[in-house]
């Protein structure tokens, strides 16, 4: 298959003829100007059959420069393209009707509007025509979906598992990524005939004594505590530096990981600050008090009845600077332990009044 970097420049009228082409099969438009068409060689459009006909490196030539393995990248369920597209290489794909920038709500957006939170790059018909990806789902997509696991059976080499990353294009290739940490290479073409089912497990048995139904959940939710780191390593990538030496396009990728990042902190940090606000447990790091109103008082005070020793407003209070419940409780018991032995002289029950 043609390289996915080819660095062929068409003209404005070969381009405007060639991506007709796209939409026609393939075919370039016989009413064309005579002077372009012939202008195209014919390692780019062959002719067979009474027309001329785009090859593989025509295609390529109309997305060089990477941006047609971003359009055979594209989720072909969603559409969006993967990774960060680089700015030139949206409004190409753009300006050719390969790509679309949609709101969150999917509607077309301008291009300024490329960093607003939710936009997003996506594959338009003609540009999955132009790599060949199918424009509904096929059987192969009802086998394996997307983000399924498989199996990768090379002829003569074992058997890898897989992640699905796409539908199967029309030379015959589906995009996996292998799971196998010593396979060093990440997303690539396979053949379609050499992906296999993965095994499937094993079926649960209805036994009362089954040993499994009685076993903890293996991946129990994160803790904030845990969170907080990551949203601490998302925050060191939005402010990681950008060398003064850097080339222009080094730049520029480091401002739209940084860019990236933000986004992605920015939601992390909102659902890691409803999860702590429903739980009222801030991170061990945060953990500083909190104020109670009187329902919350009397909530707490009921829910450990030894705390009415304290009072409303000290419990409240010791609140407020950090205690737990358990430490109040053992507070009171030790005063009240204290108070209550015949040595000290204090009358029993006079440890702590009501608000001290």
């Amino acid at each position: 298959m043609t390289t996915d970097y080819t660095t062929a420049k068409t003209t404005v009228g070969q381009r405007r003829v060639m991506l007709a082409a796209v939409d026609a099969a393939g075919l370039l438009p016989a009413d064309a100007i005579p002077r372009v068409l012939r202008s195209i060689p014919e390692t780019w459009a062959r002719t067979a059959d009474g027309g001329r006909y785009l090859t593989d490196e025509g295609r390529a030539v109309l997305a060089p420069l990477g941006r047609l393995y971003l359009l055979a990248r594209a989720n072909p369920e969603s559409g969006a393209l993967p990774g960060s597209t680089g700015h030139a290489d949206m409004l190409a794909l753009v300006r050719d009707g390969l790509a679309v920038l949609q709101d969150q709500d999917g509607r077309p957006a301008p291009t300024a509007d490329r960093w607003e939170h939710g936009n997003r790059l996506c594959i338009t018909e003609r540009g999955r025509r132009l790599v060949g990806m199918p424009l509904t789902a096929p059987a192969f997509a009802e086998r394996h979906p997307v983000r399924s696991r498989a199996l990768w059976k090379p002829e003569g080499e074992p058997a890898r598992p897989v992640t699905i990353l796409g539908w199967p294009l029309a030379n015959g290739t589906v995009y996996v990524l292998p799971s196998s940490e010593s396979y060093t290479l990440r997303e690539r073409p396979v053949p379609v005939a050499q992906i296999h089912p993965a095994p499937q497990a094993p079926a649960k048995t209805d036994r009362p004594d089954d040993r499994r139904t009685t076993m903890p959940n293996p991946k129990p939710e994160q803790s904030l505590d845990n969170d907080l780191e990551e949203l601490r390593g998302l925050a060191a990538e939005v402010v990681k530096p950008i060398s003064p030496r850097a080339a222009t396009w080094e730049a520029v990728k480091g401002l739209e990981e940084r860019a990236t990042a933000g986004y992605e902190l920015a939601e992390r940090f909102r659902e890691f600050d409803e999860r702590a606000t429903a739980e009222r447990s801030a991170p061990r790091d945060w953990r500083r008090g909190r104020h109670l109103d009187d329902e919350e008082v009397a909530a707490l005070v009921e829910r450990w009845p030894d705390l009415a020793a304290l009072g409303p407003a000290f419990v409240r209070h010791l609140v407020g600077v950090g205690f737990a419940p358990f430490q109040m409780t053992n507070l009171v018991k030790k005063v009240q332990g204290h108070g209550g032995r015949p040595d000290e002289g204090a009358p029993s029950g006079s440890a702590v009044s009501d608000g001290s």
